[in-house]
């Protein structure tokens, strides 16, 4: 019997799963949040870099911004973005393809969040309107897609209904981590609604497991705090940590000032190198594949691998 994964209240199988997400009847395949519940972590940037750099790999990118600020659409517009976006889609029933629009790069399209976000989001925690079925909006927008091989959502730092809305859509979570003396933090805030998330996904919806993706170390520099909390990332995740930091770099504000992806803007940087790799490493890495109660969760074959277990 395979042993459960323990990443504090976190549980999964310690089945590693390569090429093969976890899907559901109409889930969108490959479809990604980057989310923690900490801001400041580069969440934005590697959602816009990560896009840019899965294109370069031949996959058709549609990167969703779902953070009312709107900063992943400012990193492709920077003197304003588009009025109508996500917003648009949820409040008008417009579909993905009316609300999104072309970047510059071909292969990569771009969902603004739209003005009205931010009332959309606070809609969804009442009982009318948006509230209804709230859990569901996201990813019945989701089911539309036909013409992209991966979603990315850059989600906003504070756990409101919309971002449950997206866990409850997505196939996958990416999770920015920078190495200071808070990093965990927003990671543990993080596993109590991922937790809960997963046990309603697998009980009541066709969705399937929530799996974590990865975990990405950003922001590090060399000093001697930034490799002790990496340290502690590294042992906390374990083999979920993509293998290359994204270093700091004044790089990213001069590109994100430009409206331009820094794997376009200098594409030799350590930066740009950083997020071509860890766009390799999602497309080809293991994945955790959540459940809610490892004694009631399918038993996948044993593997000699347990590397990413963790005792609580």
């Amino acid at each position: 019997m395979a042993r459960p994964i323990i990443l504090g209240r976190l549980r999964a199988s310690s089945k590693e799963r390569q090429y093969a997400v976890p899907k559901g009847r109409g889930v969108f395949v490959r479809s990604l949040a980057v989310t923690n519940a900490k801001g400041g972590v580069g969440k934005s940037t590697t959602a816009i870099n990560l896009a840019a750099a899965l294109v370069e790999l031949d996959q058709r990118v549609l990167l969703i911004d779902a953070d009312p600020s709107g900063n992943a659409s400012l990193g492709f517009f920077p003197r304003g973005t588009p009025s109508i976006g996500l917003a648009d889609a949820l409040l008008d029933n417009l579909s993905l393809a009316e609300v999104a629009v072309a970047s510059a790069y071909p292969g990569l399209d771009l969902v603004p969040p739209g003005d009205r976000l931010s009332t959309c989001s606070d809609q969804m925690g009442g009982a009318q309107g948006l509230g209804q079925g709230r859990e569901f909006r996201i990813r019945r927008l989701l089911k539309g897609l036909s013409d992209y091989d991966v979603t990315v959502v850059d989600t906003s730092p504070v756990l409101t209904p919309l971002n449950v809305a997206i866990l409850y859509a997505v196939s996958e979570i990416l999770i920015p981590i920078d190495p200071c003396v808070a990093a965990l933090a927003g990671v543990r805030a993080l596993e109590n609604l991922v937790q809960t998330v997963s046990e309603f996904r697998l009980e009541f919806t066709d969705a399937g497991s929530l799996s974590i993706a990865g975990v990405l170390i950003t922001r590090a520099d060399r000093t001697l705090v930034s490799k002790q909390i990496e340290s502690e990332v590294r042992a906390y995740f374990g083999r979920l940590v993509y293998e290359r930091v994204v270093p700091v770099s004044v790089k990213f504000r001069e590109a994100y000032a430009r409206g331009t992806p820094l794997i376009h803007y200098d594409r030799f940087s350590a930066g740009a190198e950083a997020y071509r790799a860890a766009a390799q490493e999602y497309l080809t890495g293991s994945r955790l594949v959540l459940h809610a109660d490892p004694t009631n969760a399918a038993d996948p074959p044993a593997t000699d691998d347990d590397t990413l277990r963790r005792a609580s």
